[in-house]
């Protein structure tokens, strides 16, 4: 009997469909205990706005999960972007320079965590946990406890233009092709199952880490440009959640957190619209904030329990 559950837990198709289900349950609940106001279309556009950010960092940070690593830097990562990228255009007033800006420094602050990492041979983790701390104690000091605003003018027309949108749906596809119908996808997830096979098909682990951040903080830069239009205003709070975010929508997609050959590219879009659900449902019935980071972290350890590293080769994607 215990075989026969592991088996179905571990099929590919209840990885795929636990997900989704569990999100309909969470929107059936939540809907319940607001008397529909969590499905009424304002909300559910408010829910949608926060997912994109989430599922744009989380899925460049899921190129880096695939490899069996962790990065628990991109939150700080993407509110540094946002505040340095929301400088540049106070300062040039081009949306072409903000854009070039946010998309450089998410791939270089990356690339410093993968090469500090290479450098000094420490665990992505430890190297990521420095980062965390120092990328916002920068954040801070650029701010001083002040706020930058952005036109509203600028962040309107955006919108208006649908360019967030673009923006999100132009990065889950390339990611999607990349990870799926490339050799490179199929390299990290082998490097995530078996290192030592993935080195005899001529790709390093240094490689494969280099080439998962450079993603990640494309990820992390566009998330950054989401963040400045939709808020118009970057604070010391700015991206404070996205960290624990990342995780969440990573495990509750359906990805294993140690990657390997059952991680899915699409996997943190659904996870992210299910995190920022949570979130905001437990906000609507009254939950405190506080609270909420408790359930958060609740839901993550149980998800994490059942969780454990791949040893296999990738299975040819069907």
């Amino acid at each position: 009997m215990g075989e026969k559950i592991s088996r179905i837990k571990e099929n590919r198709w209840t990885l795929i469909m636990l997900p989704i289900l569990m999100l309909l349950v969470i929107g059936f609940f939540f809907a319940s205990m607001t008397k529909g106001n969590f499905i009424r279309a304002r909300n559910l556009n408010v829910i949608l706005q926060q997912a994109m950010i989430v599922a744009t960092v989380s899925t460049g940070a899921c190129f880096i999960f695939a490899t069996g690593n962790i990065n628990i830097a991109m939150g700080s990562c993407t509110a540094l972007v946002a505040t340095l990228a929301a400088m540049i255009y106070m300062a040039t007033k081009s949306l072409f320079i903000m854009f070039a800006t946010a998309v450089l420094l998410g791939i270089a602050i990356m690339i410093v965590c993968v090469l500090l990492s290479a450098v000094l041979n420490v665990m992505v983790i430890h190297v990521t946990i420095v980062m965390m701390i120092l990328l916002a104690a920068i954040q801070s000091v650029i701010l001083g406890g002040s706020s930058i605003d952005l036109p509203y003018a600028m962040t309107s027309g955006v919108k208006n233009a649908y360019v967030p949108y673009i923006i999100f749906t132009g990065f889950v596809i390339f990611s999607i092709v990349v990870f799926h119908f490339t050799s490179i996808g199929r390299h990290l997830k082998m490097i995530g199952s078996n290192e030592k096979c993935a080195e005899l098909t001529g790709l390093t682990r240094i490689r494969a880490l280099v080439v998962s951040f450079v993603i990640a903080g494309l990820g992390a830069g566009l998330a950054a440009l989401l963040i400045v239009f939709r808020t118009g205003s970057i604070t010391n709070t700015t991206g404070g959640t996205i960290n624990t975010d990342v995780m969440l929508a990573i495990v509750l997609g359906g990805m294993p957190v140690f990657g390997g050959s059952k991680s899915r590219a699409f996997a943190p879009v659904i996870g992210a619209v299910t995190v920022t659900a949570l979130n905001n449902g437990l906000l609507m019935i009254g939950v405190s904030a506080s609270l909420v980071q408790g359930v958060r972290g609740i839901v993550f350890l149980l998800l994490l329990m059942g969780n454990k590293r791949a040893v296999l080769l990738p299975a040819r994607e069907g």
